[in-house]
């Protein structure tokens, strides 16, 4: 998956309703670095209709499909 890829997520379940189902751009990578010096790896999208980009798990990868 690259920056500025079109992606869309399936039904993943009922705790992440906002995106169930959507389409989204895929804006890379967003590293949170804590006070303790822990790297904490997310990701940012921009779903379809929305004007501010999302931040999600870099768990919820797994569930995105790069639409060609």
């Amino acid at each position: 998956m690259q920056v500025g890829d079109l992606v869309k997520f399936p039904y993943v379940n009922g705790h992440t309703k906002d995106i169930n189902n959507r389409h989204a751009v895929y804006l890379g990578e967003a590293f949170i670095v804590r006070d303790d010096g822990v790297v904490v790896e997310n990701h940012k999208i921009l779903l379809q209709g929305d004007t501010q980009p999302t931040t999600i798990d870099k768990g919820l990868l797994r569930w995105l499909a790069v639409i060609r």
